[in-house]
């Protein structure tokens, strides 16, 4: 598992240096930062890890536009990923629709300037989804669902990379203590709460949906060869997610609401189970690969 360990220590590395230059760099930025030093971890991680995502695309020879996933035409590229946002739209709202119905989730009262606010979440979900959809795509399905799937096949190729998926939406660096005041080792403070999460049950439920997530994208990957249709579904999810959000709110109350989790209030077991049965059919009967269609890009 070589391919996912060097993905696994760049996670580590980066963030544990975030954390070592997270108090000059919030030093610096504080006065145009509206949170604590903890929102920084992350975000600068990510910055970090840029040069060590080239040098593992390199290593597997993967750091050319069909290694990663964009070898197609830009003609059939974009309607590729037309295609797959649609896709990922119904998906949504049949989820949506299936959480409002069985009153997971209620719509919120109409603001008297609702068409200027329906506007801006519109344009914000989908630009927002497009650029979440071709970062996260590129990492994960391009960059590390190909290099452990150089290494190691298909089936392995897709476990670990939906594992590693999943996880990193669950690294959260907490705040410090109101009393705590920012130092050089507050970083080092911070990032040791950064994965309180996975001793909390609680995520059971966000984390396997994001884990059945993840074997969706990687099954698309591996039957399209590329990863256009992933960023269109990617992007559809998150511009329907955020719509969604932003105009309903979840019940509490509901005898269903174990068919969310916490994590943002729309994914949990309900779309982890739909999905799953949704990828068994995708897997057997759309678009069959021809033989090492991956091995040879």
């Amino acid at each position: 598992m070589r391919a996912f360990a060097y993905f696994l220590l760049l996670l580590l590395v980066s963030l544990l240096l975030s954390a070592l230059v997270n108090y000059p760099l919030y030093s610096l930025l504080q006065g145009g930062m509206d949170h604590g030093p903890n929102k920084l971890i992350n975000t600068v991680a990510k910055l970090i890890a840029i040069p060590g995502f080239i040098l593992i695309l390199q290593r597997y020879a993967i750091d050319n536009r069909v290694g990663l996933g964009y070898g197609l035409p830009r003609a059939s590229f974009l309607r590729e990923l037309l295609s797959g946002w649609h896709s990922g739209l119904w998906i949504l709202l049949l989820l949506s629709g299936s959480l409002l119905l069985f009153g997971v989730r209620d719509i919120t009262p109409l603001p008297a300037e609702w068409l200027p606010l329906l506007l801006k979440t519109t344009l914000v979900a989908l630009v927002g989804g497009l650029l979440v959809g071709f970062i996260e795509e590129t990492f994960f399905r391009g960059g590390l669902y190909g290099a452990i799937r150089r290494d190691h096949g298909f089936v392995l190729a897709l476990l670990l990379s939906s594992l590693f998926y999943a996880a990193l939406h669950f690294i959260s660096p907490p705040p410090l203590p109101d009393s705590e005041p920012v130092t050089w080792t507050s970083g080092l403070l911070i990032l040791s709460g950064a994965f309180g999460q996975f001793s909390q049950w609680q995520i059971l439920d966000s984390f396997l949906a994001l884990f059945v997530l993840g074997i969706f994208f990687a099954v698309i990957r591996e039957r399209t060869g590329n990863i256009a249709y992933c960023i269109g579904l990617h992007a559809g999810f998150v511009f329907v997610i955020k719509i969604v959000r932003e105009f309903t709110q979840v019940n509490p109350s509901s005898d269903f609401s174990f068919m969310v989790g916490s994590y943002d209030g729309m994914i949990g077991y309900l779309s982890a189970v739909g999905l799953l049965i949704y990828t068994l059919f995708i897997h057997h009967f759309w678009r069959r690969p021809k033989m090492g269609r991956m091995v040879t890009e």
